[in-house]
């Protein structure tokens, strides 16, 4: 799907979705296809619970949280250059 689509069959709803197609230009994200991997109704904080858990199981998904109301994705990419402890 792309994000037009996502938007026509998802109006005015948070989804997780997962990039299927995506490349950087500019520290932009620019992600031509997509896969929604879930969907909620005015609950942003499930979405989040749900982000997390998804992304606990499979760090290496690329997992987003939207709202479809957005009219286009604007997602930008930072590089992490900290230190990240082990647990």
């Amino acid at each position: 799907m792309r994000w037009n689509n996502v938007k026509e069959a998802y109006p005015d709803q948070w989804v997780i979705i997962e990039a299927i197609d995506a490349r950087t230009e500019e520290n932009e994200r620019i992600i031509e296809q997509i896969t929604v991997v879930d969907v909620f109704l005015n609950d942003n904080n499930g979405a989040l619970r749900r982000y997390v858990e998804l992304h606990k199981q499979h760090p290496e998904r690329e997992l987003y949280v939207v709202h479809t109301s957005r009219p286009k994705l604007d997602i930008k990419e930072r590089r992490w250059t900290g230190v990240r402890s082990f647990r």
